[in-house]
């Protein structure tokens, strides 16, 4: 029998509302809604166990590890891009690294460190030469930077988390956090209803803002350092979405790229961009 969730997380409020939006792979889960921090949050998290990211369960029925980086790496790159200079003779753990790719990019200029579940990917990762382990509990050792990359929202209780991850991290070092903005213009604009109903799934237990992560982390007690709005896709994909009710707009209008750099630049003065990063520290 499911549990339901009928508390927000952050603020212990009991004035939920159901947002409406579908799930992309469930018909049984809702998508609520805080009315007082503005949490969004599925209605039950039952459907994911201790075996759930170990087993693959995340990726369906279709796994293939060329695919997945291929997919991520215009991602790693950006993040490595951002981070290259910070990174540099460093510490670095990146929890929850997937198939690597930013890991891959960042080992010539860093200690390089991984945590994964899954356990398809050991060979992966033994077959490119990375430290990636299972659980935190298997590494004795601290670190400058810690990397959580689209992983927070996939956490049943992710302040605990951060906090198991603050003990890894050394005196001056600090956590950098990316999760997708639950003001993503295409939901809080253009209230697009077909990605609403894409960009939500089984996995996203969560779906934050800039207020619902304020209130979590001051009220754990957490350092912020800043909070950041990156816009990753443009105005294609948004007009596709809007046009068409689909995704890859980036790949099929490409000739609207010309307008990205001053579409993103607005997207960003109004915080209504489609993701966050987050840094803290001790």
């Amino acid at each position: 029998m499911n549990k339901f969730n009928n508390k927000c997380y952050i603020c212990g409020s009991s004035d939920l509302s159901d947002t409406g939006y579908k799930l992309r792979d469930s018909k049984e889960l809702k998508v609520l809604k805080c009315n007082n921090c503005t949490l969004m949050f599925l209605s039950s998290f039952d459907h994911i166990d201790e075996s759930f990211y170990d087993s693959g369960k995340m990726h369906g029925t279709s796994f293939n590890i060329d695919k997945w980086l291929q997919n991520c790496k215009p991602d790693d790159e950006r993040r490595f891009k951002f981070l290259k200079k910070h990174i540099n003779g460093k510490a670095l753990l990146d929890f929850g690294c997937g198939a690597g790719g930013f890991l891959n990019l960042a080992k010539n200029y860093a200690d390089v460190y991984g945590i994964e579940r899954q356990d398809s990917l050991e060979n992966h990762f033994k077959k490119n030469n990375l430290k990636v382990f299972k659980s935190l509990n298997d590494i004795d050792k601290k670190f400058d930077i810690i990397t959580m990359f689209h992983v927070l929202e996939h956490l049943k209780d992710p302040v605990a988390a951060l906090q198991e991850l603050l003990t890894y991290l050394k005196d001056n070092g600090e956590i950098i956090i990316e999760v997708p903005n639950a003001d993503d213009a295409l939901l809080s604009i253009y209230k697009c209803s077909k990605f609403a109903n894409f960009t939500h799934w089984r996995c996203h237990l969560y779906a934050f803002n800039e207020k619902s992560l304020k209130i979590m982390l001051k009220k754990a007690g957490i350092k912020i350092n800043y909070i950041k709005p990156i816009q990753r896709y443009g105005l294609a994909n948004h007009l596709y979405w809007l046009i068409k009710g689909d995704k890859g707009g980036h790949l099929k209008w490409k000739f609207f790229n010309i307008f990205d750099p001053i579409y993103k630049t607005i997207l960003k003065l109004f915080r209504k961009t489609d993701t966050l990063i987050i840094s803290i520290s001790k």
